[in-house]
């Protein structure tokens, strides 16, 4: 039984605050679900949509044409440089993400979010099927993947653990089809970095699970209570730490990697 409990996940999208969308380039909402274990079902409404799953551990403008008397017309877009996304390819982002890079301090303060976060235990792995359970751990150890960073942090009131994680992927087109697969409400799910303490029963009951993707990364946070008792739905809490840690925290962190040197 606790070998099914540990592999409990979920996931359900969330919608990024408008206030920080002029900081972003396009992203996709964060998705969250809540996890059963009998049934099987999905639902869509106000761009919202709940899977619940058996799991274990704008129009452009007209061109311009030239006047009347004009002979000929200049193409204005011909010779135009391509933009590239520096975070859209590992191959263009070629720097390995770190601990430090993500989890620096033993607790990290979001920009705007609901306060501290106490940072339990940190951890790199090597093989990224370890981030994942069944079906899911399936799918990653056949990606381009080749790194995981994680941590196991405590919200602001001590009421909620979380683990929340960065995926290091090919590319945008690869992280964006294993969003895809995990959206279409596969078996398994994300794996939850327990610890002693507070963070002890992360994972044993139901949970919930935040993920977006930003540029050739997967970022994704696993939600449990600090008392063991399962999460029923998505409550402002579950929606707070999710936004704080994968629409703003990592988003944040991992930024600076698309300036151009």
């Amino acid at each position: 039984m606790e070998a099914h409990l540990d592999q409990i996940q979920a996931s359900r999208p969330l919608r990024r605050a408008a206030q920080r969308a002029r900081r972003r380039t396009k992203w996709w909402l964060v998705a969250l679900a809540v996890v059963s274990a009998l049934a099987v079902a999905a639902a869509c409404a106000a761009g919202a949509f709940i899977v619940l799953r058996e799991g274990e551990p704008d129009p452009s403008a007209p061109t311009a044409r030239p006047a009347a008397d004009q002979s000929s017309s200049v193409d204005e877009s011909v010779g135009a440089p391509e933009v590239v996304d520096p975070i859209a390819s590992r191959a263009t982002d070629t720097a390995p993400i770190s601990i430090a890079e993500l989890f620096g301090a033993g607790s990290i303060t979001p920009d705007g979010g609901t306060g501290s976060y106490k940072v339990l235990e940190t951890e790199e792995l090597a093989n990224c099927s370890d981030a994942g359970l069944d079906e899911l751990a399936d799918l990653l150890a056949d990606a381009d993947c080749t790194q995981t960073v994680r941590a196991t942090l405590i919200n602001p009131d001590g009421e909620y653990a979380a683990t929340a994680g960065v995926l290091n992927l090919a590319d945008t087109a690869e992280a964006d089809s294993l969003r895809a697969a995990i959206e279409a409400g596969l078996e398994g799910g994300f794996a939850a970095l327990r610890t002693d303490g507070e963070a002890a029963e992360l994972g044993r009951a139901a949970t919930m699970v935040g993920y977006n993707t930003y540029g050739h990364y997967l970022m994704y946070v696993v939600i449990g209570r600090t008392d063991g008792e399962p999460i029923e739905e998505a409550s402002e809490p579950v929606r707070a730490i999710v936004s704080d840690l994968v629409d703003v925290w990592f988003i944040d962190q991992l930024n600076p990697r698309r300036e151009v040197q």
